[in-house]
């Protein structure tokens, strides 16, 4: 191959080779853009995963507190209950004075 020839190829394989970096380099910021795209939703899935743990843990720490004074309300009505039976069998009778 004589030199002129060879000048050609090497200039075509220049040209080429620039194409191909500009494509190269096009084609990460679009990865990059891409990236920081995803990067921002899983924070904001991250966020409302840990705002939503946080709100179910302080529900059932309510909803724990309710059965404690519904379990309370519940054993006074029963100790009520039964003093209301027992005085009733103290009394004896039909019910009547």
């Amino acid at each position: 191959m004589d030199h002129e020839k060879w000048l050609e190829q090497h200039d075509r394989m220049m040209a080429d080779h620039g194409i191909m970096v500009a494509r190269h380099d096009t084609e990460m910021a679009e990865i990059r853009e891409s990236q920081a795209r995803l990067e921002a939703s899983q924070d904001k899935t991250e966020r409302t995963l840990r705002r939503a743990i946080r709100l179910a843990v302080r529900d059932g720490l309510r909803q724990r507190e309710r059965n404690r004074e519904v379990d309370k309300e519940m054993t006074e009505l029963r100790s009520l209950h039964d003093q209301v039976l027992k005085a009733i069998r103290e009394r004896g009778g039909n019910g009547q004075h």
